[in-house]
This record gives C-alpha cells, structure tokens and sequence, in this order.
C-alpha cells in the first residue's frame, strides 16, 4: 500500500516539527502559568460558584396538604384566588439579582470585585440538574448563587443575599399589612458549598496554546513542502528545455517526388556538341 504524500511531507520534516513541539510546548506553559514570589501559579484564576436553594410557598397551599378545604361564600364576595407562584419565582429572582440586593451584599461582606457576581433563577430541573440546560418543569423554587474566585467568598455572597432577600420580604409584608395566613412563605431547602465552574480550568490556555503554535509549524512544512515541489518542477523544466536545444537539427527534409521533378526541369540541358568540333576523318 502507498504512503499518503501528507505522512512523507511530515516525515521530512520532522526536525522542524521537533522544533515547533518545544515551542509550542514553551509558549503553552507560558500562557497558562507565571511566576509570582519565585513560585508557579496559573494565570486564568479558577472560579467557584455556591448556591442557596429556597422554596417559595403560601399558607392556602402548604406543601404536605394534599386537598384543600372548601370556603364558605359570603353573598357579593367572590371566592379568594390563590396566586401562581411559580410566575413570581421569576419576579423574586429578578429582585435577587438587581442593584438594590447586590448594594445590600456588599455593604455587609465588602465592596465585590470584578470576579465575583450575585445572580438568581428559577429551577426547571431535577435537583441534580444543571440549569444551564434548562428542563421542562415550572417550579417555585429559585436558587441564589453566589460567584467568586475564592470558594469562601463565593459562599459568604450566597448566604448573605438569601439572608436579606428573606429579611427583605418580611418587612414589606409587614409594611404592606398582609395578614399571615395569605403571606408568601420562603424557606431554604438547601446551601451548597463551593463548586469549581467548568471552563476556568488553568490548563485550557496551556492546550489551546500549544495546539495553535504547533499547528502553525504544520502548515510550515506543508508550504515549505510545496515550495521545494515548485522549484524541483521549474528546475526540470528548464533542464528539459536545454537538452532540445542541444540536439543537433536536421535542416534538410525529405524530398517530395514533386520537388526532385520540379528541381531536375529547371536544371539547364546537357551541352550538344556540334559538328564543326568534330574532328576530321582520315581517308585512306
């Protein structure tokens, strides 16, 4: 079986592949890592995210109740009208993730930096589920998530905006004078700690370094490759058109019948010789 041409090409080229593997290798540590007080860290900081799930529920439908008691009617009044909390729960995320809870935060655990983030959603998956695929349930649950490059302060973030979201919520009830038996009622389900995001990983610029810079010396070789082809290609050109120059030429070419005819008949005719040149004759 033949060789593919591109394994040669590489194969010829192996010295200048070598070199391009320690570049390539030099410029990916470079990328991902310094040196900081005679000591190698990353450069790309790794970030870690903390969650608090909370449940937002009512008194008309508490969570263990399984059927709901009828209500006497009073004549004029219509029936009470429980509220989709599942719609709010966006409304409440929203509320978590402005300015007004985020000034909150950092009036309590210090000013955030460009690193660290406070946001909110509702869930749509399973409690395993990862919301950045969403799933397909519609559910009054909504998760305050904290972000930082320090585990610690992602979760101090997380704690303290669920803390005065609560807070916040129970006052303006309270302000609103809404009796306690039609309050929203909020609950933590859960507070996970610090998990490492995906995609903050130190050792991706190192890989996607390395990759460019040596797939920069395969196309190299390629063109080099091809450029030595072009050469070797006009060289024997040139050699081929010197050899037929060289040859000596044959400049007279076969003669047509036609042509020794038309030659012979314009040849002058033969000298006669005349009688008076003869030679007399002797007679006896």
């Amino acid at each position: 079986m033949e060789t593919p041409r591109y394994l040669i090409i590489l194969w010829r080229s192996k010295w200048l592949l070598l070199v391009g593997l320690v570049v390539a290798t030099l410029g990916g540590l470079l990328a991902g890592f310094t040196l900081v007080d005679g000591q190698v860290v990353p450069r790309s900081e790794q970030a870690y995210r903390a969650s608090t799930t909370v449940l937002v529920t009512s008194q008309t439908q508490p969570m263990y109740q399984a059927v709901i008691p009828g209500q006497e009617v009073v004549e004029g009044q219509t029936l009470a009208t429980d509220v989709d909390l599942t719609q709010k729960a966006i409304l409440y995320a929203y509320m978590v993730s402005g300015l007004e809870m985020r000034d909150g935060v950092a009036d309590q655990i210090g000013q955030l930096s460009d690193t660290e983030d406070l946001t909110a959603l509702r869930r749509t998956t399973q409690p395993g589920g990862d919301e950045s695929f969403p799933g397909r349930y519609v559910l009054p649950i909504i998760d305050v998530v904290g972000a930082s490059t320090d585990p610690d302060r992602a979760e101090q973030i997380s704690a303290t905006a669920t803390d005065l979201f609560l807070t916040q919520v129970a006052a303006e009830q309270e302000a609103a004078g809404i009796p306690e038996a039609e309050r929203v009622v909020m609950s933590v389900l859960d507070e996970s700690g610090a998990v490492a995001e995906e995609g903050s990983n130190p050792m991706i610029p190192v890989l996607v370094t390395f990759l460019g810079i040596f797939l920069l010396f395969v196309a190299a070789a390629f063109l080099i490759a091809g450029a030595k082809g072009s050469r070797e290609r006009k060289r024997a050109a040139r050699d081929a058109a010197a050899i037929d120059e060289d040859e000596p030429v044959d400049e007279s070419p076969t003669e047509s019948p036609r042509m020794r005819r038309g030659r012979s008949s314009a040849l002058p005719p033969d000298p006669v010789e005349r009688a008076d040149d003869r030679e007399p004759t002797t007679v006896g």
